[in-house]
């Protein structure tokens, strides 16, 4: 009986998400060239003065149709009307549409939905740190929502201060987005051979496609998480050199232009993803 009552409660925690969202939008359609609609989509957006939105996510996802029902709310439509130029490209199981991401600089997207804020002008990411916000957005309330895209109608990347003006700093983000860009790279040709082997006959599949899909799931879940840790580390080792250069003192511009002149080894641990396939 307990068994039973088990599975029936999980039946229903499974199941009604969908019907919740059966009436939601399905606005992903894989059936075109999708950078021939981003070209069109980024001049019209340069033309309109407009920031190019794109959204990458999947008609399965029910967080993708989520915040594709959100911006059927009549406040957020009217600023996405009239800030942004609003494209849905179909990412599949993540499996597709990867040139799109690497256009703009991102070798692999962890979540669906992904948003995109681009400034046509200069083809720039603009929401780099936040492009994962909407991962669960099917249980974001409709006010964040209305916030966050208001708020990128016109914002721009913090330019930081005298931490994030360190060469010593500056050089171990680089080291950290090589390091992200190499497991984006592998992740993204995970994705591709999950999703052939998903389309392939039974006989055709590896006999553990079950557990190299949790294996892919995982990593896609831990990259973003191990990366957030890499940057953490990095500016806790420099804010550490910095304060134990000042002696106690805050730190200054001369503290900053010091540690940069010797140049110290503030070595972070980079710690591959571990496959036997990728």
């Amino acid at each position: 009986m307990r068994l039973a009552a088990f599975i029936g409660c999980f039946f229903l925690l499974v199941i009604t998400p969908v019907r919740a969202d059966d009436e939601h939008p399905q606005p992903f359609d894989g059936n075109y060239d999708a950078m021939a609609v981003v070209d069109a989509a980024m001049a019209q957006a340069l033309a309109e003065e407009k920031r190019l939105l794109l959204v990458l996510g999947a008609n399965w996802c029910h967080d993708s149709r989520g915040l594709a029902h959100h911006f059927e709310d009549a406040e957020l439509a009217a600023t996405l009307e009239a800030h942004y130029t609003t494209r849905y490209i179909d990412v599949g199981w993540r499996d597709r549409n990867h040139d799109i991401m690497q256009r703009f600089g991102v070798a692999a997207i962890y979540a669906t939905p992904t948003v995109f804020v681009i400034d046509p002008a200069d083809e720039t990411l603009l929401n780099r740190d936040e492009r994962n916000f909407w991962g669960s957005a099917y249980s974001t309330p409709i006010e964040t929502a209305r916030a966050w895209f208001a708020r990128w109608a016109d914002a721009r990347p913090a330019t930081g201060g005298l931490v994030e003006s360190s060469l010593v700093y500056q050089a171990m983000m680089i080291e950290i987005d090589i390091f992200e860009e190499e497991e984006g790279t592998r992740l993204s040709a995970a994705y591709r051979d999950i999703g052939r082997w998903r389309q392939a006959d039974t006989a055709d599949q590896p006999d553990n496609l079950v557990a190299l899909e949790r294996e892919v799931d995982n990593w896609r879940r831990n990259l973003p998480r191990t990366v957030s840790q890499l940057r953490d580390e990095a500016r806790a080792m420099v804010i550490g050199a910095l304060n134990e250069r000042a002696e106690g003192e805050p730190f200054t511009v001369a503290t900053v232009a010091a540690l940069d002149a010797d140049d110290p080894d503030l070595a972070l641990r980079f710690r591959p993803h571990d496959s036997d396939i990728w």
